[in-house]
């Protein structure tokens, strides 16, 4: 049954205001009770974390009117009763003749029983405290209904009453407070600058916020004309919806009506106090007091103000990390980033890791507080760009076409600027004989003499498959030095160093640090060139500092030291005819064991190998004079063996809030190696040349059943 309840408030009596009121709507709910819970529903109580929260195992006394116990938004809510008239306790001698004390209940903890309406809290515990017979009581009577919460050790006290400064209540609120609970307490119905007592005590030393004194709102988050303001308490007042709720009325176990008042707007955040405390147990009154205060949504003027002071409770940003948030180890904490970058080399390996749950963990943000966290899904965020491995093979693609004429002894200089800084982006210089000896220089371009593929001296010279070299590791924009020796007709020796340097950003949700990353590489080769045939041996020697394989160093994964990696490569040609060849090239890699980053996840990654090969054909001439056709079938650059030991938090415990550590052992080895698939074609037509080239990535970044497909046509004109 719901009525319209209206009811007399006198100072120093229960802060109700009563008015005839329609009832509120709620938006399309889920639940048929969700329609008369509009008090719930403004400050967050049905959104995911509060709702899967909902006050359980909080226990939430109610100093007020009694309650009626049999009502049917109160079953297996009860905690208990205390008469703080006679001293007697239990259920049956809390009986509510007056209204107030159930509708205040219900508000704070209503069950979702699918009847009626919902509080705030709805699975938290109450404990009935019947301080009024009517509508005014006596100063040592309540402050003997506060002690006795505080007796049974109820985390959070709702006050909904006020009156004149009382030396009895404000000692029984000290018990409270130094016990370790939270006072909800209604700031006051006379429309006053400041709350009325004692309320007003929140902003005093000894309430060691935890106090929170409460104004009421409108539909419209206005605030109410009968409501006192923040003013001397702002920064420990908030307010809630407190005008026209539907709450449970005493006439019958199944009654309801609507009241207004701070005294409805209390409970309301009495409910979002419990339901922040029973998501996280070990959290202190003061910290559950401070998340509301800080998480409430800013109303009137800009920051604490003297009418809304914090603003308008919002269970939903309370049940979301505040200030900083950490990553906990085995040996400590860091900062979380907010995206990392992991290693094309291991990114299968990390994404199965990922898919098991073996990355999915807990941060903590500044209380303390767990949160559950997919450190997995943060690296994995930043994957190669389809497009981007496209446009580089195109215009291998355009350069083979474009000099598929020059002869030895030509010097080939290129410059590219960056138009915003005027910095040298890309410059390419090469002096090559007509024997293949001579020396390159580059900045953000291939080199035409590192991991160049082998090529007999009659045929086709074939195009190099860059997935399949140890260099693809290394970014575009890094410089090299090349020099090529050539021993009689057939043999040459290419000794070559490459460097990259670059500041790198990396942003936490509090901070932007600044780091060099970088990385050089070594390398040396023998190539035997005969009239069709072609064989290439390699060494080269990666040292990278800021990362790992290509990672960097802000990642979550990250380890200390130089990464040093031993790669060996062979390339093989053959030409068919005069115009096809066929070619091979293999990487195998050898990347040594290192230790984790001081307070990160890892604690070590172990020696780790990998490999990549490809198959390749060159076709010239094909279906016009002057085109070409490249196709490279292969295994990019990823990771066979190796491991990761890691430690992280999973959670934290309930009683003390102690990060919960868990070690791990994840594998580094590629279940489901990528295939990749390069086809491209080029024909020069005067001084236009035009190229099409078509890229698929079958299992992409080893991830089982991901294929990846891109097509590019692109035209260049020399002038």
């Amino acid at each position: 049954m719901l009525q319209k309840f209206l009811t007399a408030s006198a100072a120093g009596a229960l802060l109700c205001l009563g008015t005839e009121a329609s009832a509120q709507t709620a938006p399309a709910p889920k639940s048929p009770e969700r329609t008369w819970s509009a008090g719930a529903e403004k400050v967050g109580a049905f959104t995911t974390r509060a709702w899967a929260a909902r006050g359980s195992g909080v226990t939430v006394a109610i100093v007020d009117s009694g309650i009626r116990s049999d009502h049917i938004e109160f079953g297996g809510a009860l905690a208990g009763g205390y008469d703080a008239f006679t001293g007697r306790t239990g259920v049956s001698v809390v009986n509510d003749t007056l209204g107030h004390g159930t509708h205040v209940a219900s508000l704070a903890a209503g069950r979702a029983d699918g009847r009626g309406m919902i509080g705030v809290a709805s699975k938290a515990r109450i404990l009935a405290i019947k301080v009024f017979q009517g509508s005014s009581s006596s100063d040592a009577v309540i402050a003997n209904g506060i002690r006795y919460a505080t007796a049974q050790r109820a985390f959070a006290i709702n006050l909904s009453l006020g009156g004149g400064q009382s030396a009895a209540i404000k000692s029984a609120l000290q018990g409270a407070i130094n016990v370790g609970q939270v006072a909800v307490i209604a700031a006051g119905n006379e429309g006053a600058a400041n709350p009325s007592w004692p309320a007003r005590h929140a902003s005093e030393a000894w309430a060691k916020g935890q106090i929170i004194a409460v104004g009421a709102v409108d539909a419209n988050n206005t605030i109410a004309s009968f409501s006192n303001r923040a003013g001397d308490a702002k920064d420990f007042f908030v307010v809630a919806p407190g005008v026209n709720l539907i709450g449970a009325y005493p006439t019958s176990a199944s009654a309801y009506a609507y009241m207004s008042g701070t005294s409805m707007a209390t409970p309301i955040v009495t409910g979002a106090v419990a339901v922040v405390k029973s998501a996280w147990p070990y959290l202190s009154a003061k910290d559950v007091a401070n998340v509301i205060f800080l998480t409430s949504t800013d109303l009137g003027a800009k920051g604490v103000d003297p009418i809304y002071g914090r603003g308008l409770v919002n269970l939903e940003r309370a049940m979301q990390p505040v200030g900083s948030i950490t990553a906990v180890g085995a040996t400590g904490s860091r900062p979380l980033a907010l995206a990392g970058t992991t290693s094309a080399v291991t990114i299968g390996a990390m994404s199965a890791a990922q898919r098991s749950g073996a990355l999915s963990g807990a941060v903590f943000d500044s209380f303390g507080r767990d949160f559950a966290f997919d450190f997995g899904g943060s690296q994995l965020a930043v994957r190669a760009d389809t497009l981007a491995l496209l446009s580089n093979a195109m215009d291998r693609r355009l350069d083979a076409v474009t000099e598929a004429d020059e002869k030895g002894g030509v010097r080939l200089v290129a410059f590219a600027f960056n138009e915003s800084d005027e910095r040298l982006d890309q410059m390419s210089m090469a002096y090559l004989r007509a024997d293949g000896s001579g020396w390159a220089a580059t900045k953000g371009a291939a080199s035409p003499l590192l991991d160049a593929p082998a090529a007999p001296r009659l045929g086709l010279r074939p195009a190099t498959a860059d997935f399949a070299v140890a260099r693809s590791m290394l970014d575009r924009s890094a410089s090299s030095v090349a020099f090529r020796t050539a021993f009689g007709a057939s043999d040459s020796f290419t000794f070559g160093l490459t460097h990259q340097s670059r500041a790198r950003f990396s942003e936490t949700l509090v901070a932007a640090d600044r780091e060099v990353v970088g990385a050089t590489n070594v390398q040396i080769e023998a190539q035997r060139q005969m009239d069709r045939l072609a064989l290439s041996l390699g060494l080269s020697f990666l040292k990278e500092y800021g990362g790992r394989l290509g990672e960097s160093s802000s990642s979550m994964f990250a380890v200390s030291g130089d990464a040093r990696t031993v790669s060996a490569q062979f390339g093989a040609a053959l030409a068919l005819t005069d115009r096809v060849t066929i070619g091979a090239q293999a990487t195998a890699a050898r990347t040594a064991a290192q230790k984790g980053l001081e307070n990160g996840l890892v604690t070590q990654k172990s020696e780790t190998s990998s490999l990549a090969y490809a198959v390749t054909l060159a076709a010239a001439d094909m279906f016009a004079a002057g085109d070409r056709l490249d196709l490279a079938l292969g295994q990019p650059l990823m990771s066979q063996s190796g491991a990761m030991d890691i430690a992280l938090a999973t959670g934290a415990n309930l009683d003390t809030g102690a990060p919960i550590v868990e070690r791990r052992r994840v594998s580094l080895a590629t279940d489901t190696p990528e295939t990749r698939l390069e086809l491209g074609y080029a024909r020069l037509m005067g001084a236009t040349c035009v190229g099409l080239a078509a890229l698929s990535r079958f299992d992409a970044d080893g991830e089982p059943g991901r294929d990846v497909h891109a097509v590019m046509l692109r035209t260049s004109t020399q002038f």
